[in-house]
C-alpha cells in the first residue's frame, strides 16, 4: 500500500474514533470545551459532534483527534490548533478562523469553510472531498490528499502548495487529487500544483499567474478566461495537456 493510501486510511479510522456526544444546539462555553479536552484519554478521543461551538476562542488548543463531525463553529477561533486526526465532516465553520492549524490527518466531507481563514495552514494526508472553501483564505496552506469535487470558488490560494511530495517518492506519490473540484476565479498566483491531479477541473477565470503545473493531469480541465497563461511554469510538462480546454490563442 502506498504511503498516500496508508495515511488517509489512518485520517478515517482517527476521525471515526471517539465516543459520539449528543447534538446539542446551545452554545458550549470555551471552559467546557478546554474541561472535555482535558478529559481526553488515548483510548477516548473527545467528541463534539453536532455540538455549537460558534464565536469561541479556541486557538492553540490541542483537539486530540476530536470528532467534531457536524458540529456549528461560525465564526469560531482555532488559530494555531493542533487538529491532528480531527473529525470535520459535515461542519459548518463559515468564518472560522483556522491560520497557522495543524489539520493533518484530519477529515472534512462536505465542510462548510466558506469565508474561512486557513492562511499558512498544514493540511497533510486530509480527506476533503466536496468540502466548501467558497470566498476563504487559504494563502500559502499546505495540502495533500483526496479532494475530489472540493469547491473553491474564488478562494484565495496564492503560494499555497498543492506539489507532490518528494520526500515519500520511494513509498508513492504523496500528491493532491483535485478531479472534478471547482477552481473557478480562485487566486492560484504562484501555487504549487506539481504533479496535481486535475481531471475535469473546473478553473474558469482562475488566476494561474506564476503557478506551477509541472507534470500535472489535464485531462478534461476548463482553464477558459484564466489570468496569466503565459507565466504559467512546467505547462508544456504537464499531462493530457492536449485533452484540456484553453482559449484560443
Amino acid at each position: 500500500m502506498s504511503m498516500i493510501a496508508c495515511a488517509l486510511a489512518l485520517a478515517a479510522a482517527l476521525a471515526s474514533g471517539g465516543v459520539s456526544a449528543q447534538p446539542d444546539s446551545a452554545a458550549l462555553t470555551r471552559g467546557q470545551v478546554v474541561a472535555r479536552l482535558d478529559s481526553a484519554t488515548s483510548d477516548l478521543a473527545p467528541s463534539f459532534e453536532g455540538q455549537n461551538l460558534s464565536g469561541l476562542d479556541l486557538s492553540g488548543l490541542d483537539f486530540k483527534r476530536a470528532n467534531l463531525s457536524r458540529a456549528t463553529l461560525i465564526g469560531t477561533k482555532m488559530m494555531k490548533a493542533k487538529m491532528f486526526g480531527v473529525n470535520f465532516d459535515g461542519a459548518k465553520a463559515s468564518g472560522a478562523d483556522l491560520s497557522g492549524a495543524t489539520l493533518d490527518v484530519s477529515t472534512m466531507r462536505a465542510t462548510d469553510f466558506t469565508h474561512a481563514t486557513l492562511r499558512d495552514a498544514s493540511m497533510y494526508a486530509v480527506i476533503i472531498q466536496g468540502v466548501n472553501f467558497t470566498d476563504a483564505d487559504l494563502t500559502g496552506v499546505r495540502i495533500i490528499g483526496a479532494a475530489q469535487g472540493a469547491i473553491f470558488v474564488r478562494a484565495k490560494l496564492d503560494h499555497a502548495d498543492f506539489g507532490a511530495d518528494p520526500r515519500n517518492q520511494p513509498m508513492g506519490v504523496m500528491r493532491v487529487d483535485l478531479s472534478e473540484a471547482n477552481l473557478s476565479g480562485a487566486d492560484l498566483t504562484g501555487a504549487n500544483m506539481r504533479k496535481v491531479k486535475l481531471t475535469r477541473a473546473l478553473l474558469t477565470g482562475a488566476n494561474l499567474t506564476g503557478a506551477d503545473l509541472s507534470l500535472a493531469e489535464l485531462s478534461g480541465a476548463n482553464f477558459q478566461k484564466i489570468i496569466g497563461r503565459s507565466t504559467i511554469k512546467g505547462l508544456d510538462q504537464a499531462k493530457f495537456r492536449d485533452e484540456a480546454t484553453f482559449d484560443a490563442p
